[in-house]
C-alpha cells in the first residue's frame, strides 16, 4: 500500500497565496493548513481508489493523467489537466514540451524494462526525476510522483521508496537532501543520490 510519499514541511497556517487561489473548488479555504487537510482527505479517495487498480496501463501517460485527476479532483479545477503556463524554475521543461517528454519517458521506462538496463531502484529513481523535471500538471507533482513510483515498485514486486522516512523528525533537512539528490540527478544524469534517498531505510 502506497504510503510514505508526505512530507511535512510547510507551516500550517501560512496565508493561500493568491497564485494558488486559482482554481480552487473548496473557496472558503484561507491558509495552508486547511489547503493541506482538504487535499489529504481527497488523496486519501484516489490512493483508495488506485489500490483497486491492477492493470499494465500503469506505465503509459493516460493513466497518471487519470491518477493526478483522482489526488485532486475534490479540491483543484485542473486536476489532471496538462500544464500550460512556464514555471520559475530552469528545470521545469516548458509546457510545449510536456507531451514530447512524456511520449520519451514511456518509450525509455518499456526499453529499461525490456533490457534490464539499470537495476529496479535506478529505474524507479529515473521514474521520479524524470516526472518531476517534466512537472506535467499545475501543481501536485511531487505527490503524485510519489505516489505513482511507490505503486510501480510494489506493482512490480520491487523495493519500495521509503523517501528517508528516518530523517521524518526533521522536515526541512530531508526536504533539502530530496531536492538536492534530485538537482544532481539532473545536472550530472546521476541517480545515485536521488536512489540512495528513496531507499535508504
Amino acid at each position: 500500500m502506497v504510503k510514505n510519499f508526505y512530507f511535512k514541511d510547510r507551516g500550517g497556517q501560512t496565508p493561500l497565496p493568491p497564485d494558488l487561489q486559482s482554481g480552487l473548488i473548496p473557496k472558503h479555504i484561507q491558509t495552508m493548513g486547511e489547503l493541506d487537510e482538504y487535499e489529504e482527505t481527497n488523496i486519501s479517495i484516489g490512493t483508495n481508489w488506485l489500490e483497486s487498480q491492477h492493470k499494465k496501463q500503469y506505465l503509459k501517460y493516460q493513466f497518471w493523467q487519470l491518477l493526478h485527476k483522482k489526488l485532486f479532483s475534490e479540491v483543484w479545477k485542473w486536476a489532471g489537466k496538462i500544464r500550460e503556463n512556464e514555471l520559475d524554475n530552469p528545470y521545469f521543461v516548458h509546457p510545449s514540451k510536456i507531451w514530447p517528454e512524456i511520449k520519451k519517458l514511456e518509450d525509455n521506462i518499456e526499453s529499461w524494462l525490456e533490457y534490464q538496463s539499470f537495476s529496479e531502484r535506478q529505474i524507479a529513481a529515473k521514474i521520479h526525476e524524470r516526472l518531476l523535471t517534466i512537472h506535467p500538471f499545475p501543481n501536485g507533482n511531487g505527490r503524485f510522483s510519489r505516489i505513482l513510483v511507490e505503486y510501480i515498485c510494489q506493482e512490480r514486486g520491487w523495493p519500495v521508496p521509503t523517501w528517508s522516512m528516518q530523517t521524518n523528525d526533521n522536515p526541512a533537512a530531508r526536504r533539502r537532501e530530496y531536492v538536492d539528490s534530485l538537482n544532481e540527478a539532473r545536472e550530472n544524469r546521476n541517480h545515485n543520490r536521488l536512489e540512495k534517498f528513496m531507499f535508504s531505510k
